[in-house]
């Protein structure tokens, strides 16, 4: 697993800027197929009650609009003005479409977690794959919607308000309405539950939506509608090739319906709940988290579609294509974000300062192809040189077993942890693993840059998958795990880094042309903490060697020496 990283800025711009800008031209046109055009989504939708399009998309008409509810309301109040004095509709919520420029302006969007955004529009339908095979625009940034509740602060991002919006289930004035399950809407009004149900159907109705709300045995004669609250809930799992179906913990899963949106996380096992909604509402993935964003391809929020139900739990085993593949990558990142990582230092987190200024939310590019045979890939500038335009990291492992999709994504995170522990060293290490003329100098600067992930990746996939299964039934597949550690001058994803910590003599184990292993009892902090000022592999053997107690130091020097220069 090769990984194209970065050097020092001001030494090598002009090469990295064209590098990468060629890069993401064509990146862009691997990722995504079909240009998103918000003028064709806003096509003819002149018949009210129409919702079967024939395009790519269509804007529905809007029922949670002021201007739709207000005329819900006056309609209702010319039959039942004693019902409806006193009760007004007024603005309760803002649906809201921000333009960040780049990718600082999405992090500061990102960095308030109370808020939820799509990059596709709330109120529109979308023909099946359209959102997952879409273009970026024309600066490829997305734009992001949402709602949010009048009088929210919102981040200094350009956005313009798309609608002004009331969503009486939001309302605090019906939160003490009765709890029925079907409902008939008559237009008559006796009661704050009449005035709810009819205000939301009546609206529904206006704006041809009403299928939303009405229940299967309904009929022109007698409109029953779905009212009741109800929890939704289920249990993510995947379907894992080494460990077959597992479940997948920490998962965001949102319940939509337009505007409004309800979160639960997944546990230990899987499972999750949102609070409450009300009539028929949209599962969704999204596969982020505070600290990182898994994107499908280099630019839009990688998500997976879910059922729209009424009093339905979910329970799917995802099982094959882009959604295992998005949920691997997420069960990776969030394992070294919110799990156990062997006391290691969080990859970079969202929001915080590090020695290189304020920290954003890591973007994640579930890649499908490795344009010209480049592989996963980790880079700090990445965005910078392309004006913000690129993930900084891309996992191109689609179709491999899982524990490598695991595994690589865990590889490309601990560059990411490496280039925070010591900035300048990292671009040292990086700078002449590539353009030193000096062979020896590149083997020993590029044998510690990959040496140290393939460390952590070893311990984290081990973990996952021993941790399930147990160790004797793990066999690891992957080429940069503990099984297949070879000594040439050429392997520069050495197992060095795992030697230290484990209890195994490889070379008394299998023999000949595995690594002299005597070093064992070190630990992975440990091992990170001597990455700080080390610009090759033998400062870091030194400082591991001048650092730390450990009786098998003494054979330090002969495993590094397991691959010469």
């Amino acid at each position: 697993m090769k990984t194209r990283t970065t050097f020092k800025f001001g030494q090598i711009l002009l090469f990295a800027f064209g590098a990468l800008l060629l890069s993401f031209q064509y990146s862009c046109k691997d990722d995504l197929t079909e240009m998103h055009n918000e003028a064709a989504l806003e096509q003819s939708n002149t018949n009210a009650y129409a919702r079967s399009f024939s395009g790519d998309s269509i804007v529905l008409k809007n029922p949670y609009s002021v201007e739709i509810m207000k005329t819900a309301l006056e309609q209702l109040r010319a039959k039942n003005p004693k019902q409806t004095a006193g009760f007004e509709v007024r603005p309760s919520h803002l649906y809201l479409k921000f333009n960040p420029k780049n990718e600082d302006e999405v992090g500061l969007l990102k960095q308030d977690s109370t808020i939820h955004y799509f990059d596709y529009r709330l109120d529109a339908e979308y023909a099946e794959g359209f959102l997952e095979n879409r273009a970026p625009d024309r600066d490829s940034i997305p734009v992001y919607y949402t709602a949010v509740p009048v009088g929210k602060v919102l981040p200094a991002v350009e956005h313009e308000v798309l609608s002004e919006l009331y969503i009486p289930e939001q309302d605090p004035y019906f939160s003490d309405i009765d709890d029925i399950e079907r409902y008939e809407v008559t237009g008559k009004l006796a009661s704050k539950t009449d005035l709810f149900n009819n205000l939301l159907y009546l609206a529904y109705e206006l704006t041809g939506n009403e299928e939303d709300l009405l229940t299967d045995d309904s009929t022109p004669q007698a409109k029953w509608i779905f009212g009741k609250k109800w929890y939704p809930s289920g249990r993510i799992q995947v379907k894992d090739d080494i460990l077959d179906v597992v479940p997948v913990t920490g998962a965001q899963v949102l319940m939509r319906q337009w505007f409004t949106v309800a979160r639960g996380i997944t546990d230990g096992n899987g499972y999750f709940s949102t609070s409450s909604v009300r009539g028929k509402a949209k599962y969704v993935i999204q596969w982020e988290r505070y600290n990182y964003s898994v994107r499908n391809g280099s630019i839009f929020q990688a998500e997976m579609k879910g059922p729209n139900v009424k009093q339905q739990a979910w329970y799917p085993v995802i099982d094959g294509g882009e959604d295992e593949y998005h949920a691997l990558i997420h069960q990776a990142a969030h394992d070294f974000y919110y799990g156990y990582r062997f006391g290691l230092t969080s990859p970079p987190m969202n929001n915080h300062i590090y020695n290189f200024g304020r920290q954003s939310q890591i973007k994640i590019a579930a890649r499908k192809t490795a344009p010209w045979g480049v592989p996963s890939s980790y880079s700090h500038i990445r965005s910078e040189l392309t004006f913000g335009l690129s993930a900084q990291i891309h996992i191109k492992a689609y179709g491999r077993l899982s524990d490598m999709v695991y595994g690589t994504t865990i590889h490309e995170l601990s560059h990411a942890l490496h280039s925070i522990i010591d900035r300048s060293a990292y671009n040292d290490i990086c700078q002449d693993s590539f353009l030193s003329f000096n062979s020896a100098v590149k083997n020993r600067n590029r044998r510690l840059l990959e040496s140290w992930p393939t460390t952590v990746e070893t311990l984290m996939t081990l973990e996952r998958y021993k941790r399930i299964r147990g160790y004797a039934v793990y066999r690891s597949t992957g080429s940069n795990n503990f099984q297949n550690r070879t000594i040439s001058a050429e392997n520069h994803y050495t197992s060095g880094g795992y030697d230290m910590i484990d209890g195994h003599n490889q070379n008394g184990m299998y023999g000949v042309g595995y690594p002299a292993d005597r070093v064992t009892g070190y630990t992975a902090s440990q091992l990170e903490q001597a990455l700080k000022g080390s610009r090759n592999w033998y400062q870091w053997r030194d400082k591991i060697k001048n650092n730390y107690s450990n009786p098998t130091s003494i054979y330090l020097d002969e495993l590094f020496a397991n691959w010469p220069d």
